[in-house]
């Protein structure tokens, strides 16, 4: 299952699902719309629309039938943030840097702290790891030979794959028009972020 939500739907989804547990039934779309200063239900309805378009939940007739699909549970997907443009001087996960939320099957996300970061560029390609792709980090601060490596260089976050090679670190496109990186003493600011865990493409 792998269905993109914005921050706000994230929040509200979980918002319904802790009603459910601490209450016994879903919140109306007024209580919604309070919770979250929203101006009125209206606003909540459409979110709860969004949510219903991607088989989130289902709605029905009355204030509060809102049911949460089972499919959509935390036993068979995990909530993971995505990472657009990392900030230069922020932590990896800082609010600045995500730009939305993905639910995935629990059984690829290795680490707690995983998260998703959307792929820029075409220097991937021949991985197929392609443009607008999002990809799988599984946090980790080193690799081996031949692993893809989420890295950061100088304030800016690459794709590559890993080489160790006479004691120096190549990080290699996978696409003969760009050139590989290697990583010298002068460079600055190089980190392994983490490990490719895999990819979710919607095109």
């Amino acid at each position: 299952m792998t269905t993109l939500l914005t921050k706000r739907q994230n929040e509200i989804l979980n918002y319904i699902r802790k009603s459910l547990e601490k209450e016994g039934y879903p919140p109306t779309f007024r209580e919604i719309a309070a919770y979250f200063n929203f101006s009125g239900p209206r606003a909540a309805e459409k979110h709860l629309l969004s949510l219903e378009r991607k088989g989130y939940i289902r709605k029905g007739k009355g204030a509060r039938a809102i049911k949460i699909l089972e499919q959509t549970s935390q036993k068979s997907g995990v909530m993971l943030p995505i990472l657009g443009q990392v900030a230069a001087g922020l932590p990896i996960l800082a609010e600045e840097n995500i730009m939305g939320h993905l639910t995935v099957d629990l059984s690829i996300v290795k680490k707690e702290n995983s998260y998703l970061l959307k792929v820029k560029g075409d220097s991937m390609r021949d991985a197929a790891i392609l443009d607008g792709d999002y990809i799988l980090v599984n946090p980790q601060p080193d690799a081996e030979t031949g692993q893809i490596v989420i890295a950061m260089i100088e304030d800016e976050v690459t794709v590559k794959r890993f080489i160790r090679r006479n004691n120096r670190i190549i990080l290699q496109p996978q696409n003969p028009a760009f050139r590989p990186i290697v990583i010298t003493e002068e460079t600055r600011n190089f980190k392994i972020l983490g490990v490719s865990g895999g990819i979710i493409r919607f095109h």
